[in-house]
């Protein structure tokens, strides 16, 4: 790779790629996971996670299956976001920078982010052998060939490189940067260091040390999070410091690709799961226009809620998966774009 040099403007635009790349994942998982007709489910009453270990359980099913693989990944993404958008807060934050989620940097679909070598078309879909090939080439773990970052790049072989990358960056520019009195913005919606029994174990989603130094090691554990759960990860089981304590949080032992992994044999052995067909219907516009509604209230909020000091407004996210199986009820392909 050609050997370039950090600068502040390289390293707060891959942080923003990094929001990016995060906020994209969510409705291609949702978008899935919600495709499903899991049994005991329907547009009024979406599908929640469930556990599978007794077979007297009345939903016990392949699709509530596939769901608990999706959807444990979206939210696991979910913490991504706030990782990644903490991670941009703690550097540039005080600069007069914030992380963007509306304009150029909503999330679009027609094709993959230009900074990373997919080369898979890309649409929003139900679970289906295609759909499943595309999560699953998104989550895959860095290939060994791929060489030690060398300074910022235009494009990266897979997302686990880019991160490599970005701990290069954020680590060569760390001292001259990072302002440790300053309001660094920080949200903590899934690991709070109040609660340390809560959720994730082995890191805080928070960088705000007033120790310098400290506050690098908080940084690069952020990092390492994004990188062992999903994007990057080279083993099926992930590090139990970045698992939830909860031993009932099955799924979250294991890699996103992993997770995925095991949809695409579930189609592979046993055949085709039940989706929502799309033939359309009368109240498809309605549901799609609900839900572009939906999702540009979410992306405000984000937009907002990093810009300040408030706690951040998740009702927008938590009432996706409602708007979403609306959608597919209608007879339609769920949708996310912004409103003109």
């Amino acid at each position: 790779m050609q050997n370039n040099t950090w600068t502040d403007a390289a390293l707060l635009d891959h942080l923003q790629k990094a929001v990016y790349l995060e906020l994209w994942t969510l409705p291609l998982y949702l978008t899935a996971a919600y495709s499903l007709q899991v049994p005991g489910s329907d547009s009024e009453n979406p599908p929640q996670l469930k556990s599978l270990r007794g077979k007297s359980n009345p939903k016990r099913s392949r699709e509530q299956l596939a769901f608990n693989n999706l959807y444990s990944v979206a939210v696991q993404e979910m913490l991504h976001l706030e990782l990644a958008s903490n991670l941009f807060n703690a550097l540039f934050a005080p600069r007069g920078h914030t992380p963007k989620f509306t304009g150029d940097w909503a999330p679009r679909y027609d094709q993959c982010p230009s900074w990373i070598a997919l080369k898979k078309p890309v649409q929003l879909g139900a679970v289906n052998p295609e759909q499943m090939s595309l999560l699953a080439a998104i989550e895959t773990p860095e290939p060994a060939t791929d060489g030690a970052p060398n300074g910022p790049q235009e494009t990266y072989d897979s997302i686990g490189q880019f991160y490599k990358a970005v701990e290069q960056g954020v680590n060569q520019r760390w001292s001259e940067l990072y302002q440790p009195h300053a309001d660094h913005r920080q949200k903590s919606e899934f690991t709070d260091p109040k609660y340390p029994g809560d959720d994730y174990t082995g890191f805080s989603s928070v960088i705000d040390s007033q120790d310098s130094e400290a506050a690098r090691k908080q940084a690069n554990a952020v990092i390492q999070a994004i990188i062992g759960q999903g994007e990057g990860s080279r083993g099926p089981v992930i590090d139990s410091d970045l698992r939830p304590e909860d031993a009932n949080d099955v799924e979250d032992r294991f890699s996103h690709f992993a997770r995925f992994r095991m949809v695409q044999a579930m189609l592979k052995l046993d055949g085709p799961l039940k989706t929502y067909p799309t033939p359309g219907s009368r109240g498809l516009a309605t549901a799609q226009r609900q839900l572009t509604a939906g999702f540009a209230s979410l992306l405000a909020a984000l937009e907002k809620g990093y810009a300040g000091d408030d706690a951040l407004d998740l009702g927008s996210m938590w009432a996706l998966p409602g708007l979403i199986v609306s959608v597919w009820a209608s007879g339609g392909v769920p949708q996310f774009q912004t409103q003109d």
